[in-house]
């Protein structure tokens, strides 16, 4: 059952609603709704395959009016008498969704739904609750740029201010939030205090707190960074929370969303050791769902990372260009699909690409850590490895879980400064260490003229029988910019090697 929508008509089983001529007609003919009912049904279709809250649908199409939740199941019923059964859905404890195809039933994969709460104003002056208000509101809009959690709109999650955590069940059944975050600000002159917690609705229990405070930068200057901290944190933790839940489903029960984050848990294993596994994940996503573009940009990704290990063939490389460029096609409003597509152009040595595409993922979303650790590796790859540190440094504060590559990138951005002894240092922290990261610690320690642990490293980066090769590795597979910096970087392995035999 083929979905087409404009502005102005949509069109689903068979059915076509015109909201120009204010009309809903089936093969010709006229299909009449209550007026109520065809103005639920218009907020359904210009969200269709959207699971839409009740308080949503409630503050929609009887705004400014209380009525009980009677009056919605009333509509429901009433469109359903008229489009049939399987078109509008109930999603337990959530709210309900237009369909596009009769089979598109709901999966547990849906996306997960945040609602941030109304911030309790702890300053004694209430002309503070619209700098409240708005502090909470920008958390909102900083958490609606990512596409891996569904955000509440304001007037839904402002009805609540935050409440005690016997409240949390009933707000969430309200309305069908999977995690809170309620908090509260405290402003005293230039000074703000705030605290944010994390909640999982459905077990009421808090499962991320902090308290972040500044001074003497005034407000307006200081707003911005503190609330990148939290969107960043918050993030990162509501997606590795989706990540566990994925991880306890069998692969066989898993919706399109599910396997995508199944997939993308194999890519942060710290060793990289089943990007095929990853690749299969993806790839059974898009025949789940073709149009989920960010399945296309991560298998792109699946691809691509495997120049990091050794030469990839431009066969490969340019197999992932296509991937990540259907991505963006697809969703091209996320930052992920423009920050894995600045990878796919790092690898074919497209510096000037791989800039302007991560460049765009910062304007889609200037606090997503993993766009701004990037730009810290990409810079190091252009020759500005001291500006790099910066954004590298950034992206570990706003995600202190960071993930294992901000420290190698850091690391190799250290090395090209000379700082080889801090430069070992990060790559020490990997747990199990890779031929590329071994070739790397050996450099590092050749460097600082330690040959002995230059060499130690050395004689493992082929143990376990691999056919690695690090002088290419230094030379051709990194993708430095300047043949100067990868000669720099050869030189060390080369040191570490010592003269051939």
């Amino acid at each position: 059952m083929a979905v087409l929508a404009t502005d102005q008509i949509f069109q689903f089983g068979g059915f076509t609603l015109d909201l120009g001529k204010g009309t809903l007609s089936r093969a010709g003919h006229p299909a009449f709704l209550r007026p109520k009912a065809y103005t639920l049904l218009t907020h359904l279709a210009r969200n269709i395959g959207r699971v839409v809250p009740k308080s949503e649908l409630m503050d929609t199409v009887w705004q400014g009016v209380f009525v009980t939740e009677d009056s919605l199941t009333q509509s429901v019923r009433e469109i359903r008498k008229v489009l049939g059964e399987e078109l509008v859905r109930t999603v337990s404890k959530r709210g309900y969704m237009l369909v596009p195809e009769t089979e598109a039933v709901p999966e547990s994969g849906a996306q997960p739904i945040v609602a941030v709460l109304r911030f309790r104003n702890d300053s004694a002056d209430p002309v503070n609750d619209a700098i409240v208000d708005g502090f909470a509101e920008d958390i909102i809009n900083g958490l609606a740029r990512f596409g891996t959690v569904t955000v509440l709109a304001r007037n839904s999650s402002f009805s609540f201010a935050s409440h005690s955590p016997t409240e949390w069940p009933a707000i969430r059944s309200r309305i069908g939030a999977d995690y809170l975050v309620e908090g509260s600000v405290r402003r005293q002159a230039d000074r703000i205090v705030a605290a944010v917690n994390l909640v999982d609705a459905a077990s009421a229990t808090q499962i991320w707190g902090d308290r972040y405070q500044a001074e003497a930068a005034g407000l307006f200057a200081i707003q911005q960074d503190i609330v990148e901290e939290i969107v960043g944190r918050l993030v990162v933790r509501v997606n590795n929370a989706g990540l566990q839940r994925a991880a306890r489903r069998p692969v066989t029960s898993l919706a399109a969303y599910e396997l995508v984050l199944h997939g993308v848990a194999l890519l942060r294993d710290p060793a990289q050791s089943d990007l095929q596994g990853a690749a299969a994940l993806f790839e059974a996503a898009i025949a789940k769902d073709p149009a989920y573009g960010l399945a296309h940009t991560y298998l792109a990704l699946s691809y691509v990372l495997n120049s990091e290990f050794g030469p990839t063939s431009d066969a490969v490389l340019a197999k992932a260009r296509d991937l990540a460029d259907k991505g963006i096609a697809l969703s091209p409003d996320q930052a992920t699909a423009h920050r894995i597509q600045s990878l796919v152009r790092l690898s074919l040595r497209d510096h000037e690409a791989a800039e302007h595409h991560l460049r765009i993922a910062l304007q889609l979303n200037p606090g997503d850590a993993e766009c701004i650790g990037q730009m810290g590796h990409l810079l190091t790859m252009r020759g500005r490895a001291l500006e790099a540190l910066a954004w590298l440094a950034r992206a570990i504060r706003i995600d202190p879980l960071n993930p294992h590559w901000y420290q190698y990138d850091r690391s190799l951005a250290l090395y090209m400064l000379g700082e080889y002894r801090p430069a070992a240092e990060a790559l020490e922290l990997a747990t199990r260490p890779t031929p590329w990261i071994r070739t790397r610690l050996a450099a590092c320690y050749a460097q600082l003229g330690n040959m002995e642990a230059a060499r130690r490293q050395a004689a493992l980066i082929n143990a376990d029988g691999s056919d690695f090769s690090p002088v290419e590795y230094a030379r051709s597979v990194v993708p430095f910019e300047s043949r100067a910096d990868a000669e720099h970087l050869a030189n060390g392995v080369l040191l570490a090697l010592g003269p051939p035999r």
